[in-house]
């Protein structure tokens, strides 16, 4: 990938915005199904209860670290634009 699409990929605020989407509903959906242990037995998915507890300590966080990036980002394109 070249550098130009990979500033392209990393700078355009949609894509903070879908992963704060993504991050948000993992989390979300963790919690309300009574945490990482809880997850694990009600889908018979016990092995992968780590990938559980990472959604369940982080997932909120990184989603609203996502939302502040896609927001700064969006406001550097909205003022790039009005410059032009």
């Amino acid at each position: 990938m070249s550098p130009t699409r990979l500033r392209q990929a990393v700078g355009n605020w949609r894509h903070w915005w879908d992963l704060a989407e993504v991050a948000f509903a993992g989390w979300l959906l963790v919690v309300l199904l009574g945490g990482p242990d809880n997850v694990g037995r009600l889908t018979g998915l016990g092995a992968i209860t780590p990938v559980f507890e990472l959604a369940a300590n982080w997932g909120f966080q990184a989603a609203l670290a996502s939302v502040f990036v896609g927001f700064a980002l969006l406001h550097l394109r909205q003022e790039s634009d009005l410059a032009d």
